[in-house]
């Protein structure tokens, strides 16, 4: 009698097998996912950082218009005879006279509101030398006109890890080969996260050390104003405002 063998199903090692290939498929899929999820979040905060930037620095060109605008009406009364420089009262010199005066002393310079120290800096063979501030941001409470630049780093470690920190780097130029001498303020602003922060400190600014970096470019010049102003207002900044 021949007797016919007739077995269904998978050996054992079949069965493993499958099961790898299963596994690897499965760890693939979820590595994407993370890969597809982190790229998001990165996007995200990328998106966020750069919109920060660009309210800081409207703040910022906001501030100097303002400043600017100042002077000038200072300059314009002075010219229709509405001014008397030598009065310590005198309303359109509040700004730079005032108890609310916007700086130390007459003329307001109105790159200060771009960098604490406007006046260009250089090394001592000559070169400019950029000034770096910092900046913490309220994540949940975002005001742009809070914002307060500073030099130290420690005073701006906000020692909150949902916290963002804002730096900025000016780097002041005088070109004297033009009449008159032209100021170029180049501007570098970076939002960092907490982990780049405390890694690369507030020196780095390139952009594998920041969530997003943005950088303007501002000009301006001095003009002699101490004709019809008087004394002090012989190097009044006038910027290029567009």
């Amino acid at each position: 009698m021949l007797t016919i063998s007739n077995d269904k199903g998978f050996t054992f090692i079949e069965i493993l097998v499958a099961l790898m290939i299963m596994t690897i498929g499965f760890l693939a899929m979820s590595q994407m996912q993370f890969l597809s999820l982190r790229q998001k979040q990165l996007a995200e905060s990328g998106t966020v950082a750069t919109n920060m930037i660009q309210f800081i620095a409207d703040r910022d060109m906001a501030e100097l218009k303002r400043i600017h605008l100042l002077n000038s009406i200072a300059f314009m009364e002075a010219q229709a005879g509405r001014l008397d420089p030598a009065s310590s009262s005198e309303p359109h010199l509040q700004h730079c006279t005032g108890e609310t005066n916007v700086c130390e002393a007459c003329p307001c310079n109105a790159l200060g509101a771009v960098t604490i120290d406007p006046n260009p800096q250089t090394d001592g063979g000559g070169n400019p030398i950029s000034e770096t501030t910092c900046a913490v941001v309220n994540m949940h409470d975002f005001d742009p006109s809070k914002i307060e630049f500073k030099k130290e780093t420690p005073g701006c470690d906000a020692g909150d890890q949902n916290a963002l920190y804002a730096v900025k780097q000016v780097l002041s130029q005088v070109d004297n080969t033009v009449t008159p001498p032209q100021i170029t303020l180049t501007v570098t602003y970076a939002i960092k996260n907490p982990v780049q922060f405390h890694d690369t400190d507030f020196e780095s600014i390139s952009i594998k050390d920041t969530l997003a970096t943005q950088d303007f470019v501002i000009t301006a010049h001095q003009e002699n104003w101490s004709e019809i102003l008087g004394a002090g207002w012989n190097q009044v900044v006038v910027p290029h405002i567009p």
